[in-house]
């Protein structure tokens, strides 16, 4: 009886290819490998080593903004715009401070000038007192004159007097003739002429006293004055 060999082609075929993809796999290792063979847009995200990526490879212009740099430029925004805030206020704190400066510099100038005319009012005054209260334009003089007095030794004492609120600062007194009031040069005398009142510790005179007689043939009048101020400044 006849033995028939019978060949697996199918096993057969395996084994070359296995053969051929060995001698395929040694001659890609022999040759060397360009990446202008691999397809655009073929290879994954995750064939890529991960963090083996740096700026030298990519073109950092084409990227757009991660979130951390929106935030950066968030801050920054902020930042612009909190020191254009500092900046209005000192600018307005500035002009405050002008304003104020010139405010006080104008009252200070506006005192100084209210200043500078009240003492040039009280230039022309004397203790607040203008030039009404003073003596050249309150002095006065008062006369008292005695009756006629005859002739041949008749004799008489005058006192002019000031006001209870004035005293005098002088005085003095003579003999008249009666007609016309004019002085005399008879026989006549002035026998005192004094302050009054005349007495020792008082200085402050409140008239004039005169005393005189007469020796004449004819009546004469005595007559005596005191020039009188106020006893103090009028307000």
């Amino acid at each position: 009886m006849r033995s028939i060999a019978i060949t697996r082609p199918a096993a057969a075929l395996a084994i070359a290819s296995i053969t051929f993809a060995g001698a395929a796999s040694s001659a890609q290792a022999a040759t060397p490998f360009s990446g202008s063979a691999v397809k655009k847009s073929s290879l994954p995200g995750n064939r890529v080593k991960a963090n083996s990526l740096t700026g030298v490879q990519i073109n950092e212009s084409r990227l757009g903004l991660v979130p951390a740099a929106k935030l950066a430029n968030f801050a920054e925004y902020a930042r612009a715009a909190d020191a254009a805030k500092i900046a209005d206020v000192a600018k307005t704190a500035g002009s405050a401070n002008t304003a104020e400066t010139a405010r006080t510099a104008e009252t200070a100038r506006n005192a100084e000038t209210a200043r500078t005319a009240d003492v040039a009012k009280d230039a022309q005054k004397l203790d607040g007192r203008d030039h009404t209260a003073f003596m050249a334009n309150s002095v006065r003089t008062v006369f008292l004159t005695s009756a006629q007095i005859g002739g041949a030794g008749g004799s008489t004492t005058v006192t002019a007097s000031c006001n209870p609120d004035e005293k005098a600062t002088g005085g003095g007194g003579g003999w008249l003739q009666v007609a016309g009031n004019a002085t005399t040069e008879l026989d006549v005398q002035v026998t005192a002429s004094v302050p009054s009142p005349l007495a020792p510790g008082v200085n402050a005179m409140t008239g004039w006293t005169v005393s005189g007689r007469n020796n004449s043939a004819s009546g004469r009048i005595l007559r005596a004055y005191a020039i009188c101020v106020p006893k103090v400044a009028q307000p």
